[in-house]
């Protein structure tokens, strides 16, 4: 009797294991097709290319915003944000956050940073920085 008491918890033990183990497995594949759709509609509300809506820049006293450069990421892990900046930025009136929705997460786990390149006309570039979640504001006013 006391055999099979054992062979019940081992059963026990073996099926909670299980069902925990493809609990992670389903929650992974769940992360995985979350950020692959960010990613992906990122590219697709960014333009993906030069002359596109997001590149035509916003217009101030100064002259135009122009977006040259925007990686977010941490640590080398770093994804190209350039498309989904400049949509944001012509979209939300020069308002860009610093986000997953920008390219994905490119550095799972560590606190990433949006570095921005930009200039207005034909000054000199400008850098900017912000942490996740954050929001920068491009101008050109001083």
């Amino acid at each position: 009797m006391k055999t099979a008491q054992q062979h019940m918890l081992r059963l026990v033990a073996v099926l909670a294991l299980t069902a925990a183990s493809t609990s992670a497995f389903a929650q992974s594949a769940d992360y995985r097709r979350g950020y692959d759709d960010g990613y992906a509609a990122a590219q697709r509300e960014g333009g993906g290319h030069r002359g596109e809506r997001g590149d035509r820049g916003r217009r101030s006293q100064q002259g135009v915003v122009r977006i040259e450069e925007a990686l977010y990421g941490a640590r080398g892990a770093v994804c190209d944000a350039l498309p989904a900046a400049r949509n944001e930025f012509a979209v939300n009136r020069g308002i860009i956050r610093a986000g997953n929705q920008l390219c994905g997460d490119p550095a799972r786990g560590e606190p990433k940073r949006l570095n921005i390149v930009y200039r207005c006309g034909n000054s000199e570039s400008m850098r900017v920085s912000a942490r996740e979640r954050e929001t920068l504001r491009l101008t050109c006013e001083r």
